[in-house]
């Protein structure tokens, strides 16, 4: 069974976090519960709970390293943490009216506790990273009972909206630094706005740390254990909308007025106090390839056209086909744990190549939709990645999108090589600098070709790449039915 492991910055010590998952003794001392680095094995989990860099010498192939960027985060200027935060969103934008401080602990994506806090008082352990550290505003080391609490593992979050959103944006401010467990201080406006201000790369309560790694250890050991014999499914929900021949969007729900159950239906949108249905929303059966997902998709659009077909209406998808409207490409998937590690690969092996050939429009749409890493956990146990653009633009890159999604999931635990942890392409993503993002599609080539399930799904994946080399993009301002050949009069 997959373990877990603590690293205190001891080179020669491991601690073994996974209760019952394997005997192992220390090489040297031979005490039980501990090991050296050969003791770490593939689909194993570390957790870097020190701001040292992991020992070159030590080759972890096939180990899920948690927190691996302490180290570079430790010594990244505030300026450029803040930038990244800017870059995803997550601050910048003037000043919060009437602000509230919190300190969140987040413990791989989920919060574990919420604190108010006082940003004139002292903090309990290490230094602040962030606006608050330049500025001189300091966390409190406050007596009071926080605000929220909960235990990692149960996927729970506060009821309270307000303190979501704030749990949402702390554990965004350590995803986009690489790092998955620490604490956040994020400010919460009077009009509802978040803003991440500091960052820790470790909890500071010591009592909680211990309580809540072994509980994410024992999440992780249940997780592999569950993963023998699971179907993997993906399923999708992606977006597209009906446009007139002068340029206005025609409502949705006049044509397709399914409801959210509906395999075809309309999205809804608040405009002022308004509730519109300007976006039609397809939902496919769920399948284990590619090409059978797409072929779901295309009946649902040709039962669409029975209902919105003739050539007086342009149906069109991709990234933000009319001005100010994104549009977006939701991928599901179900029987493979939801971890940082994959929303990761998803980044660089999904989003990165799809940013390669969307339409230089398509840029407008980041940061409020598109942000990396953007994922729903849903009901039926999977989530859905919700960073992509309307992929439906084409059948070759939906079922480009499919398949890479379904090779990071299948192969989470060999693909070491995560271009989304590197600032440069996460910068050229949001900046819509194809050139430079285009320096990791060989490596995407490379690091995709070793693993075992590229062969299969190969066909679906390599047009993408050929295309991304070419320097193609594709055109938002064409009619999907053309290329999905649907019908334009039935």
């Amino acid at each position: 069974m997959a373990a877990m492991w603590l690293w205190r910055g001891l080179e020669d010590e491991l601690e073994l976090l996974t209760p019952k998952a394997r005997a192992t003794s220390h090489p040297l001392t031979g005490k039980e519960g501990s090991g050296g680095w050969s003791s770490v094995r593939q689909g194993d989990a570390l957790v870097v709970w020190t701001d040292k860099e992991v020992p070159q010498k030590h080759r972890l192939v096939g180990v899920w390293i948690i927190n691996s960027c302490s180290f570079a985060v430790s010594r990244m200027p505030s300026e450029r943490r803040e930038d990244a935060w800017r870059r995803a969103g997550l601050c910048g934008g003037g000043a919060l009216p009437s602000p509230r401080l919190y300190r969140v602990s987040i413990v791989h994506l989920e919060p574990v506790r919420i604190e108010r806090v006082d940003a004139h008082s002292v903090p309990r352990v290490g230094n602040l990273t962030g606006t608050a550290a330049k500025n001189g505003a300091l966390l409190a080391s406050t007596e009071s009972a926080p605000v929220w609490s909960g235990e990692y593992g149960g996927g729970q979050s506060p009821a309270d909206a307000a303190l979501k959103r704030v749990a949402r944006t702390a554990a965004a401010a350590l995803y986009t630094l690489g790092l998955d467990i620490g604490e956040a201080e994020v400010e919460l406006g009077g009009n509802g706005r978040t803003a991440v201000r500091a960052i820790w790369p470790r909890l500071s309560d010591r009592g909680l740390a211990a309580a809540e790694l072994r509980r994410f250890a024992a999440w992780h050991a249940a997780a592999c254990g569950e993963l023998q014999g699971r179907e993997l499914l993906i399923g999708a929900d992606p977006e597209f909308v009906f446009v007139t021949p002068d340029g206005r969007i025609a409502a949705a729900s006049r044509f397709l007025n399914g409801g959210a159950g509906a395999a075809a239906g309309s999205d809804a949108m608040l405009v002022g106090r308004r509730l519109v249905y300007p976006v039609a929303e397809l939902r496919p059966r769920p399948a284990a390839d590619p090409a059978e997902l797409a072929a779901n998709l295309r009946r649902l659009l040709l039962g669409a056209a029975t209902r919105a077909g003739g050539r007086q209406l342009r149906w069109a998808a991709g990234a933000m086909p009319v001005p100010g409207l994104a549009l977006g490409g939701h991928i599901h998937l179900s029987g493979a744990p939801l971890t940082s590690r994959l929303l990761r690969l998803l980044d660089s092996y999904v989003a990165f190549p799809l940013a390669l050939v969307e339409d230089p429009a398509g840029r407008k749409r980041r940061p409020r939709y598109g942000t990396l890493g953007d994922y729903r956990q849903q009901p039926h146990g999977g989530f859905e990645y919700r960073t992509l653009p309307s992929w439906l633009v084409s059948p070759l890159a939906a079922k480009a999108a499919f398949a890479l999604a379904l090779v990071c999931a299948r192969e989470a635990h060999v693909l070491d090589d995560i271009p989304s942890l590197e600032e440069r392409y996460v910068a050229a993503y949001y900046a819509g600098d194809r050139q430079e993002l285009a320096g990791c599609l060989d490596r995407a080539v490379s690091a995709l070709s070793a693993a075992a399930s590229y062969a299969e799904l190969s066909g679906h994946i390599e047009p993408l790449f050929e295309a991304a080399r070419r320097g193609d993009t594709w055109d938002e301002r064409s009619d999907i039915r053309h290329k999905w050949q649907i019908p334009i009069e039935l």
